[in-house]
């Protein structure tokens, strides 16, 4: 069975030229006389992620649209601080001291945080679709302050401290980010070949809609190789790499089954094929995706 597609991957990788340095730059892959993988729809557990950030540093920007290639104009998307998200960290952060809270002085901070979680809430704009939800958290942890704050004072509480926080309306999966490299998010990633699972560090590429792994990563975990792809590099240069495919690919929480991937270069670009379908906010220490 031949396949075609077309694949676009913005960052610069070395391909097969050694010493070189990382530069941006757009490659199009056409894949041809491959075979096609088996089609399974890809589950995304859900599961909780608590994280304490700074909010002078964790500034946000909605990347809903994939980024231009290197060397093109392109309008800086707006970024600014999502108080529902840092009202949410700082919510769960209360609930997860309350929860091992021994002393007034683990009781007062607990307080803390949920007077930040109440501070953020109510600064969460009307804009946002998240601002009826805030009004009602403003209530919420407003009566959670109040238990924390008895706690922390020695009264005996008018109800018990809760022990679950809600997680941001509408979110899928939340992603780690372990260093930047050129200004680009690095991902930890789980590749699942034919011989084995093994995690690496991916460049989170927005910019490309396909996703490319180093042949050391696919020697690993032994991928399939179902064919060769001709690629174009932004000199207008030409060459053919393997093309294959994985069997699973779990980035944070989300799990994407039976994903082409191209196979050369210097360094893993995750591209929008595995999680292009949606909403992406870009923090400094994690990147959500939405629904």
């Amino acid at each position: 069975m031949n396949r075609s597609g077309h694949w676009l991957i913005g960052i610069g990788c070395c391909w097969m030229v050694s010493g070189c340095s990382l530069l941006p730059f757009s490659i199009t892959i056409t894949p041809s006389n491959t075979e096609a993988p088996p089609q399974e729809t890809a589950e995304t557990p859900s599961v909780d992620a608590t994280t304490d950030t700074n909010p002078a540093t964790d500034v946000e920007t909605v990347a809903d649209a994939p980024s231009t290639a290197a060397g093109t104009d392109a309008t800086t998307p707006k970024a600014r601080p999502n108080y529902f998200r840092e009202a949410v960290t700082r919510a769960e952060s209360a609930v997860a001291i309350g929860q091992s809270a021994q002393s007034p002085d683990d009781w007062q901070l607990a307080a803390s945080r949920w007077q930040q979680a109440v501070q953020y809430m109510q600064q969460v704009p009307t804009d946002d679709p998240n601002h009826a939800t805030a009004q009602q958290k403003v209530k919420e942890y407003g009566q959670n302050l109040t238990l924390a704050e008895q706690q922390a004072a020695g009264k005996a509480p008018t109800q018990a401290q809760p022990t679950t926080s809600d997680r941001p309306s509408g979110l899928v999966a939340s992603i780690p980010i372990v260093e930047t490299m050129g200004g680009t998010p690095v991902v930890p990633v789980k590749l699942q070949g034919n011989r084995s699972t093994q995690e690496f560090t991916m460049l989170f590429d927005t910019g490309a809609s396909g996703t490319l792994i180093t042949q050391e990563m696919a020697s690993a975990i032994g991928v399939v190789v179902t064919g060769e792809a001709l690629v174009t590099v932004a000199d207008g240069r030409q060459v053919q790499i393997p093309v294959g495919y994985v069997s699973s690919i779990t980035v944070g929480e989300l799990v994407v089954q039976n994903v082409w991937v191209a196979i050369g270069g210097d360094v893993g670009l995750l591209g929008q094929d595995v999680y292009g379908e949606y909403g992406i906010s870009i923090g400094g220490s994690q990147i959500n995706l939405y629904e």
